[in-house]
């Protein structure tokens, strides 16, 4: 199997997450942010994870693709629940998470965005979707402060305790989400969901951004 992916994409996070919990050999291949010709060959569009099966056939929904390699071996690990109200969350969080992470995703260090052309083609993209890098950097003050108020109501909808053995959708959900935000110096993070995100990270084999966070 072969996986296509971007390290700061959290749908990406979420198949990385599935590999590395069912201990499944797979090629990761980091592609450059500015070629969308692969993918497009392979799924006919640009969209990213991508899964090649060890049959060459190529799947591209992240949550589609996390179900097939928990079933693989006919012993599914993730358990219920597969809370509702999660997704009603993430609607409003998203956009936000958008806004705050595609400026900074760029300058970490990342492997899709080592070459200029890479930056240069995801900061052109990506300005369609959020508008100037250089404004939404000097906004980040008051979108940091809808994020940290959407972050506190997070213990309200599911449980963040770090004492469930088996992996969680809910966790598939969120966990990599907030693990692309952890790149966001200025948020003030619950402490409840901060240790949250580190505990997961750590159970699933990922980092986190915040040691390197802007």
């Amino acid at each position: 199997m072969k996986l296509y992916y971007y390290d700061h994409c959290p749908y990406s996070a979420r198949v990385r997450m599935a590999l590395n919990m069912k201990g499944i050999e797979a090629e990761r291949v980091v592609l450059p942010a500015d070629d969308e010709q692969t993918i497009t060959r392979l799924i006919g569009k640009h969209q990213i994870p991508v899964l090649v099966r060890d049959d060459d056939t190529p799947m591209a929904d992240s949550m589609g693709i996390v179900k097939y390699l928990d079933y693989l071996d006919g012993q599914p690990m993730i358990q219920e629940p597969d809370t509702a109200a999660l997704d009603e969350w993430l609607e409003p969080f998203v956009p936000n998470l958008q806004y705050l992470g595609y400026p900074r995703w760029t300058q970490i260090g990342l492997e899709e965005f080592a070459s200029l052309s890479a930056y240069e083609h995801f900061r052109k993209k990506k300005t369609e979707t959020i508008g100037d890098f250089d404004e939404a950097l000097a906004n980040t003050e008051a979108k940091a402060r809808e994020v940290e108020a959407q972050l506190r109501r997070l213990p309200e909808l599911i449980d963040l305790t770090p004492t469930h053995q088996q992996p969680r959708w809910d966790d598939v959900t969120l966990f990599p989400m907030l693990r692309s935000l952890s790149v966001v110096k200025a948020v003030d993070w619950p402490e409840e969901v901060r240790a949250y995100t580190v505990t997961q990270a750590q159970r699933y084999g990922l980092d986190t951004f915040f040691d390197r966070a802007l």
